[in-house]
């Protein structure tokens, strides 16, 4: 009889093709991410919308790992991969990872991966050494008859996001046997902090058309900065300078829709490229989200509805006579925004169910007074870790 599985995951991956070309999965988690947000910020209007595309992709991807025929095409198909072997995969997650965290030190990025299994449920042997290998995945088997099995979980995902996300997984169903869990923690300080004295109370639009007064930050100095006739956008750095969060501020009070439309994959890169250094002023609200979704029915509509069907094939990852589908897939995340720095962080849950010459420079005011895109990205990869939709930026 088929069993439903429990993924809350990170990735998945294999033994030693060349990997992935970092540029091309780094290109499909994006692609990836923005479907997915695109499709949340139109199911959920004038609502906060926050996301980790590298967590979701990283979740997937693994999952995709224990695919088989049919089932593996749909899922690489939907994830932007088609063609790619799954041994590829892993071993350039394995890269991007590594680069990820350790691409600066004044900047902490943790990606914790780890898959918790039914007691008596018996993994291929293959699957499992490359989630060790390739993840760096703790592979645990959990009694989840225990009364507290679903506290065990949950206390693994509160330390590997230092306490941002207390619980991933509410309950435990019979026919559930495995969960994998894709953890990210980011903390970064702004390269140059805002001063908290210069933080008062101002009105910000919100999108119905109302306002309301948020704590709003200020500092003037130099900036990476851009406009054009849609939007005002600005890059903080954190650290030495390679991650940073780009904000973009539509010019009409209610032209965030516009922005929305325009953040597709081949508009992208637009939004980070012709940035130069001018002095100005930037006023950006605080602001502490926290976010929670099932994508089952955006995966479906990107095609991966076999996966989440009795019809599904995972014999890579499990040892028949067990059978295996994805019943949900769970992303959470949490983020706050303050003068010293940002704190974010992610869990994606899979049930089973990324300068001009110094001198007098024209100035620009980008006064943050209406919703807004937010992105952190790492400028080297390119890779998307956080996209946001800031609606109301509350406390």
């Amino acid at each position: 009889m088929s069993l439903l599985l429990a993924i809350a995951i990170v990735s998945s991956a294999g033994a030693q093709p060349a990997p992935a070309p970092m540029t091309e999965l780094v290109r499909a988690d994006n692609k990836l991410g923005l479907d997915i947000f695109s499709y949340l910020t139109v199911s959920r209007p004038q609502e906060n919308v926050f996301i980790s595309p590298l967590s979701i992709a990283l979740a997937l991807q693994m999952t995709m790992h224990g695919a088989g025929s049919q089932t593996f095409d749909a899922m690489a198909g939907a994830l932007n991969l088609a063609g790619q072997d799954r041994v590829a995969v892993g071993v350039g997650n394995q890269a991007l990872r590594d680069q990820l965290t350790g691409a600066d030190k004044k900047v902490r990025l943790d990606i914790a991966n780890s898959l918790w299994l039914r007691k008596g449920t018996k993994l291929q042997k293959r699957f499992t050494s490359d989630c060790r290998e390739y993840y760096s995945a703790s592979v645990t088997a959990l009694d989840f008859n225990r009364p507290d099995a679903v506290t065990v979980i949950n206390n693994w995902v509160s330390q590997n996001t230092e306490g941002r996300i207390k619980q991933a997984v509410s309950q435990l169903m019979p026919d559930e046997i495995m969960v994998l869990i894709n953890a990210i923690y980011f903390k970064g300080s702004w390269t140059t902090a805002f001063d908290p004295k210069l933080t008062s109370e101002r009105e910000f639009q919100l999108a119905a058309g109302s306002s309301s007064q948020r704590k709003m930050m200020r500092r003037d100095a130099e900036f990476r900065y851009k406009s054009d006739e849609l939007m005002q956008a600005v890059a903080l750095p954190y650290g030495d300078g390679r991650l940073n969060m780009y904000v973009f501020l539509p010019r009409e009070q209610q032209g965030i829709g516009m922005l929305i439309d325009r953040l597709n994959p081949e508009e992208l890169a637009g939004f980070f490229e012709g940035f130069g250094e001018k002095k100005g002023e930037v006023v950006l609200p605080r602001f502490k989200i926290e976010f929670e979704q099932s994508l089952v029915k955006v995966l479906k509509l990107l095609g991966m509805g076999q996966a989440f069907t009795p019809a599904a094939d995972f014999s890579e990852m499990v040892v028949p006579p067990t059978t295996a589908a994805i019943s949900d897939v769970l992303h959470k995340t949490f983020v706050e925004v303050n003068e010293e720095g940002t704190e974010a962080a992610a869990v994606t849950v899979v049930k089973m169910l990324a300068t001009a010459m110094p001198g007098e420079v024209e100035r620009f005011s980008f006064i943050c007074d209406h919703p807004f895109l937010c992105a952190i990205r790492d400028d080297v990869t390119g890779s998307v870790l956080f996209l946001g939709a800031i609606f109301d930026p509350r406390q």
